[in-house]
């Protein structure tokens, strides 16, 4: 599990060195700005000029601390400069007064025609944008505005925090921002070097310190990242002795004329993640054809009104249904029809137990959150029930799957760098990518995460686990390439995972 901390953590660090360590502030940015210089120079072993651009803050400062170790190490290091060196405050002061008394060209970006910038980074093999940093937010103005645009489209940008533009916190990226092939945190990683659409800016990510242990001056992470090293540690470890009812009973509710196949998806991809019995109550025209793809299943036929689940006669049979399940996924292939919504509404008020809200149930309305509800959209059912825009959402998803979680109880925002809360902690799924992207591969990760939540795992851990077992049979998947794999490959993959583990 990697832990990322907000900016607030940070400035608390920050603090904490001098107070409780001794140690100044200039020698934290002197550390920094040091261990920044020596990762450039590891990464781009064949670079010979360096522009690095310095906003009017501590980013800044470490961007003249950089310069002035890279400039020792034999690169030619230049510095533009949105303020002058007098000009800047506390360590930062001393690191750009430092430089120049060093020897480094210094050149003012309000001094500079765009032709004279625009040269300074043609002419560099590497652009630094050292401008805001981890506390900055909002759109950049100005000086640090103008290196943004100006700098924009070089092959070789390294940030240092995260790329100016960035929303530290939240991955939020605004109008104008860096995009970097390579970000060096400082101290620790924030959420916004794993979040969407943030984390698509940072290239790749490494850590620089700053003479501390970070474990000594950083509390709670904000944000806690999995990736498939974590998937042995939270699988279940059955007995010997396992039967199937004892391997978690799944019952899956779903279908319609118009999407058959979604609740098969599901319980197929159940039974690969081991669950013992998975139980389909499919409308009636849709049983047959499903049984006869999986007939490992067992399968209720559902009476059906226009295509979909009839609400009145599916409320006779329903108690007897819930008898045959330790879990529920609900709303694979649901459909939207007025009985549908009935249905899953009354489903939400009877059933007690573990419950997946998920697809066109999502859209169905219900009364409150409960601990044992996990809601799984993807942006554009998370914009349906937050009354925004899927770019909204897709723009801030931490807080969108927080809201999330404010409704159901605990919720799994869909899409690149998945995420999960249940309104107390947050996490972000660092596995799956493009080969995610295909029909029905929603339904597969429902069922896997029904699986696990059979088994008696809680919503929180089921999810992680089956977000994690999910990307990572995408990600063994895309080995064959992106393009032509069916949502089934991602529920069969879900055995290579297992195995692997």
């Amino acid at each position: 599990m990697k832990k990322y901390f907000d900016s607030h953590a940070v400035r608390e660090a920050d603090k904490k060195c001098p107070e409780v360590f001794g140690i100044p502030g200039e020698i934290l940015m002197e550390n920094a700005g040091r261990g920044a210089a020596d990762i450039i120079a590891e990464n781009y072993p064949g670079a010979r000029r360096i522009l690095i651009l310095c906003g009017p803050g501590n980013n800044g400062g470490d961007g003249f601390v950089a310069a002035r170790h890279l400039d020792a190490a034999g690169y030619s290091a230049t510095v533009i400069s949105t303020r002058a060196p007098k000009d800047y405050l506390n360590e930062a002061r001393f690191a750009a007064i430092a430089a120049v008394k060093s020897g480094i060209r210094v050149l003012r970006e309000d001094s500079l025609g765009d032709e004279d910038i625009s040269s300074e980074v043609r002419g560099a093999d590497v652009v630094v944008d050292a401008l805001l940093g981890t506390g900055s937010s909002g759109t950049p103005r100005a000086g640090v505005r103008r290196l943004i645009e100006m700098s924009s489209g070089h092959g070789h940008i390294v940030a240092f925090d995260i790329p100016s533009g960035v929303n530290s916190d939240t991955g939020e990226v605004g109008d104008v921002s860096v995009c970097a092939e390579l970000t060096i945190a400082f101290l620790a990683e924030r959420p916004g070097h794993a979040v969407a659409p943030g984390t698509f800016r940072c290239g790749t990510t490494v850590t620089a310190g700053i003479g501390v242990k970070p474990d000594l001056v950083l509390d709670s992470p904000a944000l806690s990242g999995y990736d498939a090293s974590d998937i042995f540690s939270m699988i279940p470890n059955p007995p010997r002795d396992i039967h199937k009812n004892s391997r978690g009973r799944l019952l899956i509710i779903g279908g319609s004329r118009n999407y058959r196949g979604a609740p098969v998806l599901s319980a197929r991809s159940a039974l690969r993640a081991g669950c013992g019995i998975v139980t389909l109550a499919v409308p009636e025209s849709a049983a047959a054809s499903a049984a006869y793809l999986l007939p490992e299943a067992i399968f209720v036929p559902l009476p059906e009104k226009n295509g979909h689940i009839d609400f009145e006669g599916f409320k006779k049979i329903f108690s007897v249904l819930a008898d045959g399940g330790d879990s529920l996924v609900l709303g694979p292939g649901l459909g939207r029809s007025p009985d549908a919504f009935r249905a899953a509404r009354f489903i939400y008020e009877k059933w007690t137990k573990p419950l997946l809200i998920d697809a066109d149930a999502l859209r169905a309305g219900y009364p409150g959150r409960r601990d044992n509800v996990i809601a799984t959209p993807h942006a554009g059912e998370a914009a349906h029930i937050l009354g925004v825009t899927p770019a909204e959402v897709e723009k801030r998803r931490i807080e969108s799957c927080e809201s999330l979680a404010e409704k159901f109880g605990a919720a799994l925002l869909k899409g690149p760098h998945t995420l999960i809360s249940d309104g107390c902690e947050t996490r972000v799924i660092l596995e799956g990518g493009p080969e995610l992207a295909v029909p029905g591969s929603g339904d597969a990760l429902s069922g896997i995460i029904g699986a696990y939540l059979a088994y008696g795992i809680k919503p929180m851990e089921a999810a992680t686990l089956g977000a994690l077992i999910h990307g990572t049979s995408g990600k063994i998947l895309s080995g064959r390439g992106v393009n032509g794999l069916f949502a089934r490959d991602i529920a069969d993959g879900v055995r290579d995972v297992l195995q692997k583990t």
